[in-house]
């Protein structure tokens, strides 16, 4: 400073993992230099978009600086935490107050994607592909493979109703990649926004008031963006992060809230194409094309999001194809907590035909 004195600022760098720690995997996704064309290109645009007719809306934290060195990408962000941003109990489920905000801020952030497509023309071909890559079909197929034989035993302990049936009509492996492929096909009469792809509680920052009434949101980790129906964020952030009361109750609600911020948005922004109507993204949560976002969040990050911490959570544990690996995952799909919500979600899913596989065969 002027006067001598030393003023300490923080910052945020975020880099590429090492090969041998999972690396390697990640590359292959190729989230990096994705992540990097949103933070250097279109999340300032997005944001430009709103200061243009008045409105001050951030969506993600400040990128300082962005640089590729020796193959690997570094950036450099703001502190939230300099700010009072904190991460969100993602054990918890987020309450009603806490529900509304997200998906106003999904709402904004998708608004501002689609009149940028709008005026600037289609994004780049990395962003017509997000979890699913055409490319990386082993990565999918042994995921499933690997959880299948203790996810069909943990549905028993679960307290379903007939529970025979929903073991029966569980995908086999060509219908889950069939799913999996699903995904990549553009419906041309469905409204298209670029959709975050990881949308749940954990890549969420949040502030308060004093009397800690909810101030503001922030979205982070932009590395799975993917152009398409804003089903496929929805039917993810509604299955993973509501609390449970809230969760099957809501659910219709939540795509309402989500749609009225949108379509505020869009009118703002003053998009030139039809303004989305709320019966069609209803029918948008039900195609099939969109599906695999609810069966892989409650296939994958639901039973880690209820599992308790332990020594023996881990990844390495988790994928393990050893005897320890499959009660580990036997033990992770049986847990109490997450059989609690499945009891009453699995049926709520499989009974609105979102967990119909059939659907995929050829």
């Amino acid at each position: 400073m002027y006067d001598g004195s030393v003023k300490t600022k923080t910052y945020i760098f975020k880099t590429m993992l090492p090969e041998e720690r999972g690396g390697s995997d990640i590359n292959e996704f190729g989230l990096f230099p994705k992540e990097a064309m949103m933070y250097k290109t279109y999340l300032p645009a997005f944001e430009a978009l709103y200061k243009d007719v008045g409105w001050d809306i951030q969506l993600a934290p400040k990128c300082l600086h962005t640089e590729e060195r020796e193959g690997d990408i570094h950036f450099i962000f703001e502190d939230l935490c300099v700010k009072r941003y904190t991460n969100m109990d993602r054990t918890k489920g987020l309450d009603m107050e806490h529900m509304t905000k997200c998906l106003q801020k999904l709402a904004e952030f998708h608004a501002a994607s689609a009149v940028y497509e709008e005026l600037h023309g289609p994004y780049p071909s990395e962003f017509s592909e997000g979890f699913v890559k055409r490319d990386v079909k082993k990565f999918h197929v042994e995921g499933f493979q690997l959880k299948e034989k203790a996810y069909k035993k943990a549905m028993l302990s679960w307290g379903l109703k007939d529970a025979d049936k929903y073991i029966k009509a569980f995908p086999t492996v060509e219908q889950y990649w069939a799913q999996c492929l699903s995904t990549l096909e553009l419906n041309p009469d469905e409204f298209h926004v670029l959709n975050h792809g990881d949308f749940w509680s954990s890549n969420l920052m949040s502030s308060y008031l004093p009397d800690g009434t909810l101030e503001k949101l922030i979205l982070i980790d932009f590395q799975i963006v993917m152009w398409g129906s804003p089903a496929m964020d929805l039917l993810f952030f509604l299955t993973l992060s509501p609390t449970n009361d809230l969760r099957i109750k809501e659910f219709e609600h939540f795509v309402r809230i989500y749609w009225e911020r949108l379509v505020e948005c869009l009118k703002v922004l003053k998009l030139k194409k039809p303004l989305p109507k709320l019966r069609d993204l209803q029918n948008s949560m039900n195609n099939k094309n969109h599906s695999f976002y609810a069966f892989f969040s409650i296939l994958n990050h639901l039973p880690i999001i209820l599992f308790p911490t332990d020594k023996d959570s881990n990844i390495h544990n988790m994928s393990a194809q050893t005897e320890e690996g499959e009660k580990y995952r036997l033990r992770l799909l049986s847990n109490p907590a997450f059989g609690n919500v499945m009891k009453d979600l699995y049926p709520y899913l499989y009974n609105r035909g979102i967990l119909n596989f059939e659907d995929y065969d050829v």
